[in-house]
């Protein structure tokens, strides 16, 4: 539908009374803006359709997550989609809950990974069989574990004659002081209910198809043609019983979280009797160690259970990760101290759970974590968790790691405290193929810095001519293209960063900051403070192929600076896909390069959302968006109607400005030199392609507004979930 040029000027200016004095607006300011194209809601987002032949929906790809289509096809409802993931992680990471909830993490885990990878479970409890027993004795606990493993625990206690493991045993526990013995008991009970539910998800896999996915070490997000063809990946999927591992992986988290509050009591309660305690046992399922309060060094590849009541610790091994198909379940909790978590291997570490569950919890502490590959929080066929209560802590991981999954459900979960995050690539809430990676932080201010430079992350973005990295970090959700290849698509998880509170500074590459890739969805969302974003390009709220990006902001003045050739952000969609920035409130900047802040192309959407405060947008002369939606030039060498997308869907670039004096102005990039903006200004309205530009049409709606007052009523301000 054609919009006549006299009613654009008309609606401008009736937006203003004589004297300059604002008219009192509608209340709908998204719904006076889509109108002024003949649009409306429903003509937002991708509703892939069966007769699209090239382009299939959701639920005909490989491995997409149960909402995709939905949250595809009603993109502004990603806003209550994320919230819900912020209220959890408000409600269950606050200290009081971190404190008194026995089921704080396991909830985390099921509201933040789990509900969002599968269906059929709900979050009433784990179900743990030791939570019906008033005591088990640890010697009972460790004979259920053979009993379950299927490897007899030669002797019994009753005929008097024990084993050589038999005899370890009776003879340690008898050094654990009572309330230690107790805690341990459960914790053994819980790992092996894990185990047997494990063993049932995996039933019909066969052993070298579970081995081929441990001898994978590049789960790179990033998948193009050129690579080779993860076959046991599929060989997998075919026989694995997911309900069943992931209610083995939630049992995990309980039996871990309710051992940490144990172990707690029990070192507060112990003294020096605690000390220099000591217990270690190999068992069927791992090794089971038990330290006190000295500054040991664990290098345990083996450990099922590893627990250290106090101490200055250093860990050296894997903590908290399955390293091999036989230590399914590994869980290491930290009672206190300032922890080293050094690990050189290749291996995961660190709360990393591949094809079951690694569960790493520290209670306390500045701590320091290091690792190459899927590490702190990582899933691939399984959960990995970490969790890091309190404290200054340090983050440093090469790739997949920090909140990431791939197939697999993989949490980093922090409660405060002024924390940094670096990797190369691939995490920071990153969802691969099939995955939920997510990093909620409760407070602090916080820095996450994906590596920007390619000749230090070693992947370079084509866009920058091999400047910038790819750094799929920071809320990304990524597939694997396969309509660049041999036809198998394997679609997109979803990756969030979600930071509570604190002033943060989020700094990477290319493909980051809230981008969805190949049916994939990414959130980065903040809650508030004085914030700054910095990356380069398909980033800050960004989306192509299929997929859903977010950036939502919520309070604070913030800046947002694309450099390099910083474009495809702030609101940008390409091919089938749906990109947004929603930032709601402060008196925020705005500096690009070259294209976005609401543009949407090739049947894309790239909505711009900035409601309140007066902000400043800084952009290069000649520069392409503020709500645009411009023609592609394959279009103009086919011919409109020539080319197939062109059939299908709406290309829809949409910038909203509610609130504010605005301040526009453009800059040369060579010289810095700023210029008043002359095609954007506060208080009016703008179409890109415009009514009388030969462009104007063929299904591409450009729409600019900047208006005094309004509101957008699917993102009224919500109460402090704190």
């Amino acid at each position: 539908m054609r919009l006549a040029p006299v009613l654009v000027s008309v609606f401008a200016a009736a937006m203003l009374l004589p004297g300059g004095a604002a008219a009192a607006p509608p209340a709908d300011r998204l719904a006076e803006a889509l109108a002024l194209a003949g649009l409306d809601r429903s003509d937002l987002g991708c509703r892939l359709q069966p007769y699209w032949s090239p382009l299939p929906g959701p639920e005909r790809v490989d491995y997409t997550l149960p909402f995709c289509g939905g949250l595809f096809a009603e993109p502004l409802r990603v806003h209550d989609f994320a919230r819900t993931m912020a209220l959890a992680a408000a409600d269950r990471l606050h200290p009081d809950s971190l404190a008194g909830d026995p089921k704080a993490l396991y909830r985390l885990a099921f509201y933040l990974g789990v509900e969002r990878k599968v269906t059929g479970l709900r979050p009433h409890g784990a179900n743990l069989a030791a939570d019906t027993m008033a005591a088990v004795t640890l010697e009972r606990a460790i004979e259920h574990l053979y009993e379950v493993s299927g490897v007899p625990l030669a002797g019994t206690a009753s005929a008097g004659e024990w084993s050589d493991q038999a005899a370890i045993l009776k003879r340690q526990a008898r050094t654990l002081p009572p309330a230690v013995q107790q805690a341990l008991a459960r914790l053994v009970l819980g790992v092996t209910e894990a185990y047997y539910w494990r063993q049932q998800a995996v039933r019909h896999v066969a052993a070298e198809t579970m081995s081929a996915i441990f001898q994978i070490r590049n789960w790179a997000t990033l998948t193009d043609d050129g690579r080779p063809y993860l076959f046991a990946v599929d060989d997998l999927a075919r026989e694995l019983d997911e309900r069943f591992l992931y209610y083995a992986c939630l049992k995990a988290v309980q039996a871990a979280d309710d051992a940490r509050h144990a172990f707690a009591a029990a070192a507060a309660a112990g003294g020096q009797a605690l000390q220099s305690v000591r217990f270690e046992l190999l068992t069927p399922l791992g090794r089971i160690v038990v330290a006190g309060f000295e500054d040991d060094v664990h290098a345990y590849q083996d450990a099922a259970i590893l627990v250290d009541l106090g101490g200055n610790d250093r860990y050296l091994g894997p903590a908290g990760a399955t390293p091999s198909i036989r230590v399914p379940i590994s869980i290491a909790i930290d009672c206190a101290g300032n922890d080293r978590y050094e690990y050189a291997g290749d291996g995961p570490a660190q709360g990393a759970g591949i094809l079951g569950a690694g569960i790493l919890l520290d209670d306390g502490g500045d701590d320091a974590y290091r690792a190459r590959r899927h590490a702190q929080g990582c899933g691939v066929f399984g959960l990995g968790l970490l969790f890091d209560r309190s404290g200054d802590d340090e983050y440093a991981l090469e790739f997949s790691g920090q909140g990431a999954g791939y197939f697999g459900v993989g949490c980093l979960l922090e409660g405060g405290g002024h924390d940094q995050y670096h990797l190369l690539g691939d995490g920071q809430g990153c969802g691969g193929p099939g995955g939920v990676g997510v990093l909620a932080e409760y407070a602090g201010n916080d820095r996450y810095l994906a590596e920007p430079l390619a000749d230090k992350a070693g992947r370079a973005d084509y866009h920058t001519q091999g400047r910038i990295a790819c750094s799929y970090a920071q809320g990304v959700g990524a597939g694997r293209r396969g309509d660049v290849g041999e036809g198998h698509t394997w679609g997109g998880g979803l990756g969030a960063l979600v930071d509570l509170d604190g002033d943060d500074q989020y700094a990477a590459g290319s493909f980051s900051q809230g981008l969805g890739y190949a049916y994939g969805t990414g959130i980065l969302y903040d809650g508030a403070g004085q914030d700054e974003y910095r990356s380069v390009y398909f980033t800050q709220g960004s989306a192509a192929h299929f997929s859903l990006g977010a950036l939502i902001d919520l309070a604070g003045d913030d800046r947002h600076e694309l450099y390099d050739t910083g474009g495809a952000g702030l609101g940008y969609g390409w091919d089938f896909a749906t990109g947004i920035l929603l930032d709601m409130a402060g008196n925020d900047s705005y500096r690009t390069r070259t294209t976005g802040l609401g543009q949407g192309e090739v049947r894309a959407n790239g909505l711009f959302f900035d409601l309140g405060g007066d902000d400043e947008y800084l952009y290069c002369a000649g520069q392409i968006g503020f709500g645009a939606a411009p023609m592609r030039d394959e279009y103009r060498r086919l011919g409109y109607g020539r080319a197939p997308d062109t059939y299908y869907a709406k290309a829809i670039g949409l910038f909203l400005d509610i609130g504010g004096s605005d301040r526009y102005a453009g800059y040369d990039a060579h010289t810095g030199r700023l210029a008043s903006a002359q095609r954007f200004q506060d208080n009016r309205v703008w179409l890109q392609p415009a009514p009388d530009s030969p462009e104007y049409g063929y299904r591409n709606y450009g729409i600019g507004m900047d208006t005094a007052a309004g509101t957008v009523p699917e993102f009224a301000p919500p109460a402090d979930p704190r």
